[in-house]
Parts: C-alpha cells; structure tokens; sequence
C-alpha cells in the first residue's frame, strides 16, 4: 500500500517547510496579479512518488518464500505467510510503494527474510526516479513491519549526479554511519550536511511506523529560503532513494532459528515524496512535451524544462528565481523599434542597469539599443537618421553632432566647416593660421593682411613675443608687458631665474593670534584680541587716535622676491562714520617707510561687513605708494622689510577686525614658477644672481652701501691675487698676513712689504714657535715656545715635564708632562725628574715611580678617587701580630675563624677574639638557642625564654618543656606542691590532699581548713557521694559521646534513626535528671574535666594547623636555600672562567724591562688590568661568601622550624625525617659551597698578589720587545669585538624569534578564547535543552488553545457550508435564465472553476465569498442568449453542483463527529487540568507540611542545645536548675509528640507517590492530545484546493 490522499502527523511538519519555500501572499497557481503584475507562481502541491515506478534491489518472491509476521512475544506461534512474485495475490513488488492509498486492503513492498542473508553489512536500494527536478519538501515512508535500526535517503541533482546524503536514521549513528547522534547546524555552518538521529529507530510500533523526513526542518537558513543559493539547491532533486542498511530486532536471531530468521525483513506499505515540480517560480503548472517528459509551461517570459533561462529578445536583465518580494520576469529588450535581435551583454547591465544588446538594427542605427545613428549620421526630432556632409578640407571630421553640425579645424567657422574665423586666414588642409601673436606681449590684434602684431609698452618683435633689452618676464597681467631689470643697478641684461616656485605667507588665525601685536601712533604696544569663534583679531580704540596691526618675523626679512607682487588681508570695522587717512598700510625698511591709503589701488571703502584688500608691491601711477620712490629704493626697502602696519581703528570707541592676511613671494623648489624673479648676467667684477657680490680679487669701493656699493680690484702687496669681497683682507701668501699681507705670519720673520715671495723667512724654533730678530744684533729669539719647553730656542723641559727636544743627550725625545697618577702637589717644584720622568715627591701614602701604588702598610687603589688607607690590622686576630695587608684588598692575615678585613672579629658562631690564638666555637644548643649565636667575649649562648645554661641546654629552675619556643614555668603551688620544680609534662607533685596541675586544690573527699596546715581528710560518710558522683560522670561522658556523634557528622540518621537516638537521648537525660536529684554536691574536677572535653578537639586543630604551616614555611626555606646554592654555583663558575682568563693571559705575557723612558708601557697597564681583575674575584668571592652564609642562616632556620615541627603531633614524623634529610642535603651543599668560596677566594688573593708581584719586579726586568704583546692585545681586542657582535646578532635573533613567537602567544590565547567560547555555546545548549523541557511542560496549557482554533475552524466550516448553499442556489437561477453561446460557456466554466476553488477553500472569508456570488450574478446577466447545447451543459454543471453539495453534507458528518470527538478532548483537557491543580494543592500542602515539621525540629533541637548548656555550665548540682531541666525536657516532648512527625512523614510519601502517579498520567494524556492535535492538523492540511472527488497529492 502506498501514498496516501491523507498525510500522516509528521508529513505536516513538512508542510510547514513547505510554506517557507513558497512564502505567504498570493496564490501560487497565477503568474500576475488581479492587475496583471507578475508575480512568483509555483505548480501545486503534489505526491511526486504517486504511481511512479521504485527500482528495489530486492524484492520477495522470485522464487516464492514464507515469512511470518513478529509478534514480539515469546514463545506464541508465529503466522507465516508466502511470498510469490507469480500470484497477484502473494506478492509484494516495488510497485505497491506509490499505488493509491486503501486503508481497507493494505498493500506493500517486501524484502527478501533475514533467512536469505537480508542483514548488516548487506543493504537494500529503493531508488525513485522523478523523471524532471523537483522542489523536495518531505519524504514519507509508512512501514509495514517494525522501522529499520539503520536506513538512510538520498537524493541527486541530475540523472547523472552524484548521491548526496539527504538524512540518517540509526540507534548507532557513529558506528554504523560515522556521524554523531542528533546532531545540529550552526547559524554560519554548512546546511548542506545530513544529519542522523535515532528518534525512528526502535523497534516498536512493530507495524504501521512511520518516518517524515522534512528538507528545511533544522536548517537555519529556512526563513530566508529566497536568498539562500545552497538550501534551493538542497531541496532539487530528480532521484530519491533509500537505502536500509540495518534491520531491527529483538537479539533472538543469534539462535539461528529460521521461524525466527523469517519474521526479519523490510516492508514498506507507504513511500511518499511530497514537492512541487521545479519551475523556479515562473510557472503554475508541469505538462508533458512532445517526448512525454514533464516540462514546466513558462510564463514571465522563461523557457526550458525547469524555467531556468530567459526567452529570445527577453534578455534586459539577468535570469533570477522568482522570490515573494519580486518575480523577476525576463524584460524585452528596449531596440527602439529598430531591431527584433538581441542578447544578454553582462558588462553592459553593470554600467547601465539593463543588459539586453541589440542586433541588426535598421535605418541607419546603432548602439546596444539601436539608439543612436550610423557614423557620418545625425538624428533628426522625427527619428530619422540623414547624412552629416562635412566639408572634407576644413573640417576635423567627416561626423557631426546631433544638430547635424560639423567639428571645425582649428581658424575655421561655418555649419559645414567652409570658412576661416575672424584673426584668421589662408583656410587649407591644416586649417587657418592664426595671427600668431603672443598673448602676453600684444593686444591680440594683428594686420589682416601682414599678420604684423600690436605690442605692449616694454614688447617688441613681429609678434610682440620679446622684451625690449633692459626688462624681462613678459606677462599677459602686466600692462607693459616686461618687467625692468634691477641686478642692483650694475646690469641691464636679465631673464627668469630658473628654480623658483610661488610661495605664500600666511595668517589665518585659526588657532592663536599668530604673535601679530597692536601699536599706538606714538609707537607704545597694545594688546590684539584673538577670538576663536570668529577665528580673528582686533583692535579697540577708546579715542581718535589710531592704532595699527603690526606683523610678526614671518612676514619681514628680505623680501626682495615680493617686489611686484600682493600683499592681501581681510578687513571690516564696527562703525560706519571710518575716516581713512594717508598711511593705512604703512611699510618700513633700509631707512625708508612708504604708506598707502587703505581705499587705494581699487579697494572697497571698509564697512562692518568684511572686505578683502589687495595692494601690489611696487611704485608707479596705477599704485600710488607715498612718498613715490624710485624702483631701487622701493626694492631696497623691500631686501631689508622691518615692520608691515595695516591699521585698524579710524574712529573713537571702534574696533578694527583683521584676518587672512597673505603675503606672495618665491623660493626654491619645486610648485608653480615664479617667472618674476631675475637672473642677471653681470660685468667683469661682479656676480651672484642679482649681480650682489664681487668677483674674487674685487671688493667694494663703498663697503657701507652694500650690494648698490662698485666692485674694485684689490691690494695685497704683491703676495696675493685675492680678497674678501666685502671686507677687503687679502687672502695672503707666501707666509704672510694682515689685511693687505703687510706682515709675516707668526712662525715666519722678514720685511712683508718688499712685495717678494722670499719677504719671510721660518723661525728657528721648534714645532713652528714665533720669533722676534732683536733689532740691533739681530739675533732670533723664540716668543712663544711649545707648552713644556723653555730657553731661547726652546730646547730645555720645563718644570713638570721630562724629555731631550734637541736630542743633546740622546735621540729627540719630545717634553711631556710627568705622569704621577695625580699623587703630587701641582704646586710644588722638582715633582719629577727632566730626564727620566720618575716620580719624586709622592703624596697620599702612595709610592712608585708613578705613584701609582700604596707604599708598605696601607692598601687601596693610588689611582682611585678615596687613594690609599693603613691596614690597621687588629693586634688581637691579626696573625703573628703583623701589621701589613693586602695592598690591594687590604686584607690582614687572620688567626682561625677570625673574619673582617682588619681581622676584629669572629665568625658568626665563634666567641673569644680576646685569647689571641684565634676564636672558639659557641656550641650552642640547637633548640634551646635562638640563633645559635653567643657573646663574643663570655660566649654566653642567646637562650629562648626559661632557657638557661650557657649552651642553652636545659630550663632555668622552676621551669619545664624544654623546646625551640623555650621553657614555661611551673608556677606550682607553694602549700600545696612538694617543690617549685615540676615534671617535664608540667604536673607538680603534690603533698597529700593535694591535686591540681598546680597542686593547688583538694582532693576529693578532703577539704581546706585555715586552722591547719594542708587539705584534711573527710569524714568516711562522704566516699559513699563520691561514688555516685563518679557513676554521673560516667553518663555524662557518654552523652556527651552521643552529641559529638550527633555533631560530627560521622554517620547517615535517617528519620527513624534519628527519633530513636532522640528517645535515647531522651531517656538518658531524664535517667541523669533522677540520678542528679538523689546527688547534691559536686566537686570542681567535673567542671575542669568537662572543660577540657570541650576545649580538646579545638587545640588538636590549632596544632595540626601550626604543623602544616611549618611544613610550607620549612619548604619555602628550603626553595630558596636551593636557589641562593644555585646562584651561588654559578658564581664559582664565573670566578673560574675569569681566574682561566687571567692566568691565560699571564702566561702569554713576555715581559722585558722598561726603555728607561719611565712612561708607562703594556705591561703597566696588563697589571693595572690584572689588579682591576683580582678586584673583581674578591669582589665575586665576598658575593660567593655572602650568598653561602646566607644558605648557612637559611639552612639553621629550616633546621630550627623541623624543631619546632618535632613539638606537633606525630603523623608528622615522616614529613619531618623528609625536612630534615633535605637539611642535611643543604648544609652539605652550604659546606661544600663554603669551601668553593674559600677556594675562590684563596685563589683571587692568589692571583691579586701574583699580579701585584709582577707590577713591583717590572723595573727590575730586562728590556723587552712590546710589539709581540701588542699584537696580542689588539688579537684579544678583536676578539673581544667578534664576541660583541656575536652577542649583538644572538640578541638580535633572540629579539626576532621573540617577536616571531608573539603571534604564537596571540594564537593560543584565541585558541583559549575559542575554546571559552565553545563552553559558553555548551551552556547555552544546556540552556535550550532546559527551555525545551519547560517548554513540554507547558504543552497541557496549550491544548486549549488548540481546541478554540478546531472550534474555530469548524464554525468556518459551518460558515463555508451556508455559503455553499446561497451560491448553489444563485447557480440555479442563474442556470434559469441562461440561453447562452459556446463562447459564453466556456467562460461560464472558467468562472464556474473559479467559483468551485472559492467553495473549496476552507480559509476563504464572507467578503470573498459574497464578491464570487456578485460574479456568478455577473455572469447571470451576461449570458440573456444561449443554445439548448449551453443548457444542456448548464443542467451538466447543475448536476456537478448537486454532488458537490452531497459531498459537503458527507463532509460536515465528518466534521460534526469531529466536533464531538474535540468536545470529549475538551472535557479530558479539563479533567486533566483540575487533576494537575488538585496534585499542585497536594504537593504545596505538602510543602508547607515539611516547613513546620522542619521549624519544629529546629525548635526541639534548640531545645536540648539549651539543655546541653545548662549541663555544660554546672558548677554543683542545684535543684532548681534541675527542675527546669525537667520542665525543658518535658516541653520538648511534647512539642515533639503535637508535630507529629511519624504521620506527616507518612502524609509526605504518600502524597508523593499519588503525584508522581498524577505526573506519569498526565504525562500520558499530554501525549494523547498531541496525538488528537496531529491528527487535526492532517485533516486540515489534507483538505483539496480543488474538487473533493480529486485526490490533488496522488495527481501523477
């Protein structure tokens, strides 16, 4: 059995998607609007599997084979049945999965029985071929036996396409298909991807099951399917198939049993695809072609089997699918008329908005739509295109434009291009020619027969196109046409300069005032007012007096370059009553001032309103600057412009406001050229651009006038050629000097004025000194000898210095200065020997023969700043009493463990510096010692409080515990205690009668008695009460075992538990009640024991807690006692790598005697080098001692904390053997590194002092040749430098690979955001999941919402049948009066159809249905006249209305027992509400039930807490408080007994269960409406568009 004109539940869900697909608006069966607009039209609605053949790779049958039907119960006889593909009646083809639909005689597909191998991993295809592309919206497969456990639908493009998997159904979705079970898409995610699910695949119900797969359902891309490419291709399919991979079972097919094998096997009764034929929303129908293949009938001018491309000449636009919002028809193309040929240009429809280009077009057009005409054409008003006859010669081209007149050459005039234009003449191939005359430098006029031009003042030539000699820059603003040249009036002859561009200085005051100041007539300064709105400045004046603008640098200088130019500004006053005057713009410069009035030059007369002023820069008539000066005087003001005043006030109480002042000039550069600047070509003697300087060997005749000074040749004495040419002094030679070489140089002697080159003569005196000849003997005496040299010819050192600068005792050995490293007094004669340059009177306590070391008995650096200090060694630490040290350090020898540069202390730990014979250990008591520390002259340890000893090794007297936090005090009581001493654990002993930790209480059974000494004994009567106090005591511990039980937490009470201990608890608080009322004393040791119950569990804590955070304290140390040994370790490396080096360079070192010229040489500064490099060592060894006494303290400190921590509890012990193993580790380590340093250390003094001795025997060695050591010194310099640049170049690719590995940083930390991202989105999830549970939930409430819409839906149906009879009955007298043409019938069937579909829409409303009976009135009168043919057809169709009306009524049975059916739902529903409301009331009864029992609790444990601290606090038993405990006890009882907790915990459960009884019911019958719902929905969606009597879904 196969399709169904009914579709199931689930295939409404697929409705719906379908109703995304096609949008909400007009009906989709017209392709135009009422107006005929077009709009989106789709085939109806259809079965697309209905009657159509499935291929099945299996099928039973083929040969004939039993099967049995499950039951799915054990044990019960199967019926078995045959399948035979021969009898009609037995088999089960493919066929039967798209045959029409009988409930009554069920049909279906079947497989072949697991029996024949039908199982996983063999799978069964049943593939659907459409035949054409269709819009898939559901696939529907009703099965006959239970559903599959894993089966999947595909579907495909194209016949020949591939398979894309559409969905999949498994209960083992990753192992069978690899894919996660009940997955979702993504907003952004492809929604091309299939997802699985294992809602379908149990194996109940095991008939009749069915699966809808909806294409849109989870997609988010479905609400915007119109836009969505991939979900429109997604939904296209011409194949569907299904493939069953896995059948579902029970797991007794492991038994092989073949009853049981047979009833496993696929049956289908029901394969259903519903969709639309794919027309892309141009077409309302598919029809067959003339192959028998369904095609789309096209509207909107589309074409082809699916409506996909655009017709012939509809090519305007590019082919689009219909949308709601627009139906994208295919536009004619727009050919004007001229052409019925055209195609789709896509360049064209992105610069135009329309694409269709047009072919073949007629008279004389062209362009892409015919627009336009043919070359050599125009257009005329009416269309028609004529040619352009443009004269061949005089015209450009033989086109014209659009007013049929042609392009000219240039001179030529005319419609046709035929004659020359004014100015021009002799008209050829090229044209006319012109006049030629040159616009800057004629009138443009020029003789019409000659072509001779009019030239301006300073123009000549034929076509005014020079300047006349003398001016240059010819320019068309200029009036003469040429400027005058200027070159300082000493040339005529110039041009442009070439390199200069215009430039402009400007104010705009668009931040500040620009430092532009104000200026009164007297010269005094005012303030100027800038105002940031206005973006100005101004000027107030309070009299008539005026007041001026004055402009800042910027605009003064040398502005030679702004001669002819504009100076413009931007001006407007407040008051109209302005009197201007003669000097409104004022310039001053070079001792000249020029003014001019502020309305001259043709400016505007200044208003309140702002005006701009332009003022040209240069004298003449049309600028009429006072007083007029000449062209240079006005240029020379210019070259030296001191101050521009523009002035701003003209009236009393007025204000002047100022902007966009600018200033043309030129400068250098590139930018416009500035044509007006000269460059002159000079005479002899001249030069400079302006001819501004002199030539070499010229300078000025008149040096004050500057550059209008003449140039003259100079004057030098024969000895030189030129001068300064502005000054005049000669640059001199041979030896010369003076302004005119008038003298000797200095150096040189003679005559300088005998105008020879042998005039001077070089002085006999070193390194170029002067001299002087002595007039009378004429003897040369030196004036002026080298610094360091003295006597007539400089050939003594002076004092100070050393050297032979003659050479008389030796080779020439310059005077230099004595190098006594600053360690003598510059004042003092005779510091050093003239020859050698040994040092002689050293100061500062130092010594050598540069004074560069300490002499005996002091130490430090000569060369340092501080210089040297004594030893001062103590006598008392100080080895053999010695009284030097280390010259470099300053070290003393010690004795043993003494420390300290002078030797004047012990080490830490060490005592008795005074004995002489070195220092003693203090050998104090690691516990009872604070810091191991002691005197340092009695040796007396540091002791923890209550410590006493001199070791600190026991408690002071009267003290106990002995620990790392010290002794407490016994604090016994003298009359009670035998002694002030206690036991360790802190107990006195008592005397007898005494008990107490402090003895200082009786015992029991004695008492105090101040007439004799001691506790006294009681009488005998008294042991009887002792007794029964002690048998108190015993319960009282055991309640109070029960509450700390309770308290604890260490058991699960449950509810009766819990009222049981209560009784007990209960009953042993009375029983201890009545055994207290028979007691009336007490004695203070209950108090105290119970005291030191409470206080127990609180002290244990506080010392847990006091180990633990000794233990990460301990741990802590000891981190950075493995740090300090780390760095520590790494200092003894580098102190080795360092001692190598010296040592390297020691041995290399091939010492030889100084020259004897006492100047320091390499090895001098190698021991300098050496001793800087022992300093170092010491220096790395202090380090390397300091960081091992601090990982000494710091081990002493751990090892005093694992002391402390020995006092805890004793679950510590191991942590503690741990801490202390790492001790040991560290003091070894401490040790070890102690000795490193010592080793260091020894080996720096080592190596100090082996430098030292090399330093002091370097004057003792014999000669030696530096040049070796030299090369070695500059090797280890190079090397130095190689290893600089390396460490350049690792940094530098430390810096990059740092820099490289950043965005790394910057991708995990995204890939962290990432992955916090997708935790929020699992929220989220987790989030929706919630709502949906909310959601199901709340699906009761809606059921009555449902049921209003069904009522609704049946009064439209009630309404909709009324309707129907008014209607049949307007046909019926309509039908009356027709005699009717066949032409008129035939519209009468139309609107008959139309009317049909109008009763068939069960939707439609009163208003349409009333506007389709005035039609049928309509149609009524159009049709006066008919034929006994169109009665016959009228009476047919009155007939066809008669069953149509049966039907209805048949229709409205249906819907009245569907009423009833919704009315019987609705009473459920009600009952279901009121069950909910009642089990609501239930559990909030309920809930109120366990507050008041859960505040009774409270109440009664309040209670026995009360209780529980009266018996806390008794000092001795009192009746009264006894009673009161009675009373408390008995009100606690009773408030227990009126809670009745034992009923309402019963009440709690059993209303508990009745509600999750109600829950599971309405649960059921939640489900049962939904079921009810589902099935009015598909009666709903099953109602035909159409005639009842046609199934439109099982149409093929």
């Amino acid at each position: 059995m196969a399709a169904s004109p009914r579709l199931s539940p689930l295939a409404a869900v697929a409705l719906t998607a379908a109703a995304l697909m096609v949008g909400v608006g007009a009906a989709m069966d017209e392709c135009a609007d009422e107006e005929g607009r077009a709009q989106r039209c789709m085939p109806e609605f259809v079965n697309a599997a209905f009657n159509v053949t499935v291929v099945a790779t299996d099928t039973c049958g083929s040969p004939p084979e039993e099967y049995c039907v499950q039951t799915g119960a054990t044990g019960v006889t199967k019926s078995c049945h045959i399948c035979d593909a021969r009898d009609p009646r037995n088999q089960h083809g493919a066929a039967y999965l798209t045959d029409y639909n009988n409930q009554q005689d069920t049909t279906w597909w079947q497989s072949q029985t697991m029996l024949a191998g039908v199982q996983y991993p063999n799978a069964i295809n049943l593939t659907l071929h459409l035949g054409k592309a269709f819009d898939i919206t559901y696939v529907r497969l009703k099965f006959h036996t239970s559903r599959p456990e894993s089966f999947a639908i595909y579907k495909r493009g194209g016949e020949d396409g591939a398979w894309t998997p559409y969905a999949f159904y498994s209960g083992s979705c990753e192992k069978t298909y690899d894919k996660s079970n009940r997955g979702f898409i993504r907003t952004g995610e492809d929604e091309r991807r299939a997802l699985c699910t294992d809602d379908f695949s149990d194996i109940s119900p095991l008939t009749g099951g069915n699966v809808a797969f909806s294409t849109l359902e989870g997609r988010p891309g479905a609400y915007n399917f119109d836009r969505s490419p991939v979900l429109q291709d997604w939904v296209t399919a011409t194949d569907i198939r299904v493939t069953l991979n896995r059948l579902n079972t029970f797991g007794d097919e492991v038994f092989n049993d073949p009853k049981v094998l047979k009833s496993y096997y696929y049956a289908i009764s029901d394969f259903a695809v519903g969709g639309r034929c794919k027309c892309n929303g141009h077409a309302s129908e598919c029809v067959k072609d003339g192959g028998g293949r369904p095609v789309c009938n096209c509207k909107h001018n589309t074409e082809g089997a699916d409506c996909q491309a655009c017709r012939a000449f509809y090519n305007d636009r590019p082919w689009r699918r219909a949308t709601a919002a627009d139906a994208n028809e295919c536009l004619p193309c727009d050919c004007n008329g001229k052409s019925s040929e055209c195609y789709f240009d896509a360049e064209l429809y992105r610069a135009t908005g329309h694409g269709g280009h047009c072919e073949n077009c007629a008279d004389n057009t062209d362009g892409p739509g015919c627009e336009r005409c043919v070359d050599r054409h125009y257009g005329r008003d009416d269309g028609r295109c004529l040619p352009c006859a443009c004269d061949a010669v005089g015209s450009e081209s033989p086109q014209c434009d659009n007013r049929g007149v042609c392009a000219c050459k240039p001179g030529v005039t005319g419609e046709k291009c035929d004659r020359c234009q004014p100015g021009f003449h002799s008209l050829t191939e090229a044209g006319c020619r012109p006049c030629s005359c040159s616009p800057s430098g004629s009138t443009q006029e020029c003789d019409v027969d000659t072509g001779q031009c009019r030239c301006k003042e300073n123009v000549e030539g034929f076509a005014c196109d020079r300047c006349k000699p003398g001016f240059f820059n010819m320019d068309a603003s200029s009036a003469e046409g040429c400027s005058l040249c200027f070159c300082f009036l000493h040339s005529s002859v110039c041009d442009s300069a070439p390199g200069f561009s215009v430039h402009t200085l400007r104010s705009t005051f668009e931040r500040d005032d620009e430092q532009w100041t104000g200026q009164q007539r007297d010269a005094s300064s005012v303030p100027v007012k800038w105002s940031p709105d206005a973006q100005d400045i101004s000027l107030l004046s309070e009299d008539y007096f005026p007041m001026y603008f004055v402009a800042p640098d910027k605009f003064l200088g040398d502005r030679l370059l702004s001669f002819g130019q504009n100076l413009s500004l931007s001006f407007r006053v407040d008051r109209r009553d302005t009197r201007l005057s003669a000097e409104d713009l004022v310039l001053e410069g070079a001792g000249l001032r020029v003014a001019v009035p502020l309305i001259a030059q043709g400016n505007a007369y200044p208003s309140d309103e702002k005006h701009d002023y332009v003022f040209r820069l240069r004298n003449g008539a049309d600028y009429p600057w006072r007083p007029a000066v000449s062209h240079s005087d006005f240029r020379k003001l210019l070259r030296n412009l001191t101050a521009v005043k523009i002035r701003g006030t003209y009236s009393e109480k007025s204000a002047g406001y100022l902007d966009d002042v600018t200033l043309v000039t030129a400068r250098r550069g590139p930018g416009v050229p500035a044509r007006w600047v000269e460059q002159c070509t000079c005479p002899q003697g001249y030069e400079g651009q302006h001819c501004e300087r002199c030539t070499p060997g010229y300078r000025r005749a008149r040096p004050q006038l500057g550059a209008f000074g003449a140039c003259e040749p100079c004057d030098c004495n024969g000895h030189s050629g030129t001068c300064d040419t502005q000054t005049g002094a000669c640059d001199c030679q041979h030896d010369t000097g003076g302004s005119s070489c008038e003298r000797c140089r200095d150096g040189f002697y003679g005559d300088a004025t005998r105008g020879t080159s042998s005039d001077c003569r070089p002085c006999p005196c070193p390194a170029g000194a002067a001299c002087a000849a002595v007039p009378k003997s004429g003897q040369v005496v030196c004036t002026d000898c080298p610094a360091g040299t003295a006597g007539k010819r400089c050939e003594l050192c002076g004092d100070g210095f050393f050297g032979d600068p003659l050479g008389e005792g030796g080779p020439v050995r310059a005077c230099r200065a004595c190098k006594c490293s600053d360690n003598i007094d510059p004042n003092a004669v005779g510091n050093c020997d003239r020859e050698t340059g040994e040092c002689l009177k050293c100061i500062y306590n130092t010594d050598g023969f540069f004074c560069d070391r300490c002499r005996d008995g002091f130490y430090g650096n000569a060369l340092a700043a501080d210089k040297c200090k004594a030893c001062a060694c103590s006598p008392r630490g100080t080895a053999g009493a010695q009284t030097s040290c280390s010259g470099v350090t300053g070290q003393c020898p010690c004795l043993p463990d003494v420390v300290e540069r002078d030797c004047s202390a012990c080490r830490p730990g060490f005592f008795n510096l005074r004995s002489g014979n070195g220092c003693e250990r203090c050998d104090c008591d690691a516990i009872g010692s604070t810091n191991g520390q002691c005197d340092i002259n009695s040796g007396q340890c540091e002791c923890h409080p209550g410590v006493a000893g001199p070791r600190c090794e026991r408690c002071e007297v009267n003290f106990f515990g002995f620990s790392s936090s010290g002794c407490k005090p016994c604090d016994c009581d003298p009359e009670g205690a035998q002694s002030g001493q206690c036991q360790e654990d802190g107990l006195c002993r008592c005397r007898p009668g005494f008990v107490g930790a402090r003895c200082d209480m009786c015992e029991e059974n004695y008492f105090y008695n101040r007439s004799a000494p001691g506790c006294q004994q009681c009488p005998s009567c008294y042991s009887l009460v002792r007794d029964k106090v002690n048998q108190h005591r015993q319960k009282i511990h055991e309640l109070q075992t029960l509450i700390d039980n309770l308290a604890s937490g260490q058991e699960t009470v449950s509810d009766a538990a819990f009222e049981n201990r209560l009784k007990e608890a209960e009953r042993a608080v009375l029983d201890l009640l009545d055994r207290a009322r028979s007691s009336k004393d007490a004695d203070l040791g209950l108090l105290e024991r119970l005291n030191v119950i409470n206080g127990s569990l609180t002290t244990q804590w506080n010392r847990l807690q006091n180990v633990r955070g000794t233990v990460e304290r301990t741990g802590a140390q000891a981190d950075r006692a493995r740090n300090r040994v780390r760095q520590a370790e790494n200092l003894v490396d580098r102190a080795r790598r360092e001692l190598d080096k010296a040592k390297d360079a020691v041995a290399k070192v091939d010492i030889k005697s100084p020259s004897g010229d006492g100047e320091p040489n390499n090895v001098t500064l190698l021991a300098e080098e050496a001793r800087k490099l022992a300093d170092k060592h010491k220096t790395d060894a202090d380090q390397i001692e300091k960081i091992a006494k601090d990982a000494n303290d710091t081990s002493a400190k751990a090892y005093n904390l694992l002391l402390k921590t020995l006092d805890g509890e004793g679950k510590t012990a191991q942590q503690i053997d741990e801490l202390n193993r790492k001790y040991k580790e560290a003091l070894e380590l401490a040790t070890s590194l102690e000795k490193q340093a010592n080793k260091v250390q020894a080996e720096a003094e080592e190596a100090g002092n082996h430098a030292l001795q090399i330093f002091a025997n370097l004057t003792g060695l014999p000669p030696f040749d530096t040049r070796a050591l030299e090369e070695e010194a500059d090797k280890i310099k190079k090397e130095a430098s190689d290893l600089d640049r390396l460490i350049d170049k690792t940094a530098k690719e430390y810096n990059e690979l740092r820099d490289d590995l950043r965005p790394k940083e910057q991708e995990v930390r995204k890939l962290l955001e990432t992955g916090r991202s997708e935790q929020q989105t699992a929220d989220q999830l987790l989030a929706r999941a919630d709502a949906a549970k909310a959601t199901a939930e709340e699906a009761a409430k809606k059921a009555r919402s449902t049921f209003r819409e069904a009522e609704s839906i049946l009064d439209d149906l009630r309404d909709f049948d009324r309707r129907v009879d008014d209607n049949k009955t307007a046909a019926e007298d309509a039908l009356r009066r027709i005699p009717g043409i066949d032409a008129t019938v035939a519209a009468a069937r139309a609107k008959t159809r139309q009317a049909e579909a109008a009763l068939g829409n069960a939707d439609a409303d009163a208003g349409r249905a009333k506007t389709k009976a005035e039609e049928a009135e309509r149609i009524a009168a159009d049709v006066q006249k008919g034929s006994a043919k169109s009665k016959e057809d009228a009476e047919r169709a009155l007939q066809d209305a008669n069953k149509l009306d049966g039907e209805v009524d048949t229709m409205m049975d249906e819907l009245s027992a569907a009423e009833d059916q919704l009315r019987n739902k609705k009473a459920e529903a009600d009952r279901d509400m009121m069950m909910a409301a009642v089990a609501s009331a239930n559990a909030k009864e309920a809930e109120d039930n366990a507050r008041k029992a859960k505040s009774t609790v409270k109440t009664v444990l309040s209670t026995i807490a009360a209780l529980l601290e009266q018996l806390g606090n008794i000092d001795k038993v009192d009746v009264g408080k006894l009673t009161q405990i009675d009373e408390s006890l008995r009100r606690a009882k009773d408030k227990m007994a009126d809670s009745e907790l034992d009923r309402k915990l019963t009440e709690l459960n059993d209303v508990a269960r009745t509600q999750e009884a109600m829950i599971g019911d309405y649960d059921r019958q939640i489900r049962e409406i939904r079921a009810d719902i589902a099935n009015l929905n598909d009666i709903k969606n099953t109602l035909p568009d159409g005639c009842f009597n046609t199934p439109s879904l099982e149409k093929a």
